[in-house]
């Protein structure tokens, strides 16, 4: 459905309380409002499945309507990925069943602080990136001048994207869009005194219903300075509190912290999901991504939720969250090798594995 982009702009400013609300004007998604509900939900459709983006952006009590309406209109399967606890029992009173993918590390800037013995670590860090001269300071892509540090972040990000599969992730994350403006927010860390080489940087997006921000893509050189992330997420932090800003999120540590009763509705699944977190390793290490948001000590650890309109999860359903994810390819698990060569040990075998529940669970 063609809706206004302003239309949608001001719905996310007035109930957009989830960290990837903003990403919602993002990617090629269509958008579903109905007369009787001020508010809209983005989707993608995928091989005959409808897949939600995220929470509906509408008032709770509204949200229920919505997602029934839209069941009503779509009429076939139906999968919504990263809801939050505000918005699940809206989805469970429409029909829906749901499984937790993990927890998000939140932080009040109010309490958040590089002191204390748990903080050593990240005070290090900072400390490193701070006697090598790192300056942090924010970045305006459409100031004057601006160009040649949008060009250098640009070439981060492709570097960085090479490590990486060499594509953006998308559906419920953000990408810098250097080309276009925006309610982002893009952070720099700079060496020599802020005159040298950009070592990083941080895009962060408002979550305007919680007076918050997601520190959503982070980019960084190969050869960066260390400590460069460190340094620019407190100093993030600390510049939005001075701000007057309340909260912040880092995202989705996807497959860690599972500790929803309703798993044990989903045993085969939830054995699946603690498999792949514990044993296996992939480009992105979800013990690894987990241990980096942890170590700044997060306030709350909010669930994220996967819900579903069958009985079961289907692998239909998770093959199309794949694909609108653009999270990963066939070349990416096989390389440049056949594909018999690929699959003769096990570890391969698991590759696939990883894959398929890394593409729909996670979230960078």
């Amino acid at each position: 459905m063609q809706v206004d982009k302003a239309q949608l702009d001001s719905w996310i400013r007035r109930y957009g309380a989830s960290s990837n609300s903003y990403v919602l004007l993002e990617g090629p998604k269509s958008y579903f409002t109905s007369p009787n509900v001020d508010g809209f939900l983005a989707y993608q459709v995928s091989r005959g499945i409808a897949l939600i983006a995220g929470d509906p952006v509408c008032a709770p009590d509204k949200a229920r309507r919505l997602i029934s309406e839209f069941a009503l209109a779509m009429m076939k399967p139906i999968g919504a990925y990263h809801v939050s606890p505000w918005m699940l029992g809206a989805f469970r009173q429409a029909g829906f069943d749901d499984v937790q993918i993990g927890k998000e590390a939140v932080f009040d800037l109010n309490r958040f602080s590089l002191c204390g013995g748990k903080m050593e670590l990240v005070r290090a860090a900072t400390n490193k990136a701070r006697r090598a001269r790192v300056v942090v300071s924010e970045h305006h892509p459409f100031a004057p001048g601006a160009e040649p540090i949008n060009f250098e972040l640009r070439a981060i990000s492709q570097e960085w994207l090479k490590e990486k599969g060499n594509h953006e992730l998308g559906f419920v994350l953000g990408s810098p869009q250097l080309d276009q403006p925006s309610a982002k927010r893009y952070f720099i860390a700079r060496a020599e005194g802020g005159a040298g080489r950009v070592e990083g940087f941080i895009v962060c997006e408002p979550i305007f219903g919680r007076r918050g921000y997601y520190l959503d893509v982070t980019r960084r050189r190969c050869d960066a300075v260390r400590g460069t992330m460190e340094l620019l997420t407190s100093e993030i932090f600390r510049l939005l509190q001075a701000e007057g800003y309340g909260m912040a999120s880092m995202g989705l540590a996807p497959l860690a912290l599972l500790d929803d009763p309703d798993l044990a509705d989903h045993r085969l699944l939830a054995r699946l999901m603690r498999f792949v977190y514990q044993r296996v390793d992939f480009r992105y290490d979800f013990k690894r991504l987990y241990r980096y948001k942890a170590k700044y000590h997060p306030h709350a650890w909010e669930p994220r939720y996967f819900c579903f309109n069958q009985r079961r999860l289907s692998l239909s359903m998770l093959y199309a969250v794949i694909q609108v994810r653009n999270a990963i390819t066939l070349e990416m698990l096989l390389g440049r090798r056949g594909f018999q060569e690929k699959i003769k040990t096990w570890k391969h075998a698991a590759s696939f594995i990883v894959g398929f529940c890394w593409a729909w669970l996670s979230s960078s």
